[in-house]
């Protein structure tokens, strides 16, 4: 028998071809959806980094497409970035080269991150990380609960 789930979980699917601009499509849509799902600001904020850094491997390494997962339950956000489609050459995102950090991007995430996955698909990669969040419904409610 399933127990009762207390929180509702959220879900999200997007693709976006494999480049540059992806990337900050890929932010904003992060972003977008998950203020619309109560995400706290601070929360919101490293996820909108943790996707970009990982769109940003799917166009610089990638495929031709890049999949975009995230689901929200209770207090944990899994997001996934799957690259697929026939291997492309290496784009190259324009960076001012005082900018330019490469190499560190999964590390970044690493350290943002609860955990992180990176998974060989049959067609691509697959780069998943779990963030702890608190939405504006559970801050009410331990706001209320501490008063």
């Amino acid at each position: 028998m399933t127990p009762p789930v207390s929180d509702p979980a959220r879900a999200a699917v997007v693709a976006l071809p494999a480049e540059p601009a992806s990337v900050s499509v890929a932010r904003h849509w992060t972003t977008d959806l998950l203020t619309r799902w109560g995400v706290s600001a601070d929360a919101l904020d490293t996820a909108a980094l943790v996707i970009s850094e990982l769109a940003a491997n799917t166009v610089r390494y990638g495929h031709a497409e890049m999949t975009i997962r995230l689901l929200q339950q209770e207090d944990w956000l899994y997001m996934c970035v799957t690259d697929s489609g026939a291997p492309l050459a290496a784009q190259r995102l324009v960076i001012p080269q005082e900018l330019v950090e490469h190499g560190r991007g999964l590390a970044i995430v690493g350290a943002l991150a609860e955990t992180i996955e990176v998974t060989r698909e049959p067609d691509g990669w697959r780069v998943g990380a779990v963030l702890r969040v608190t939405t504006a419904g559970k801050r009410a409610r331990s706001t209320a609960g501490g008063a």
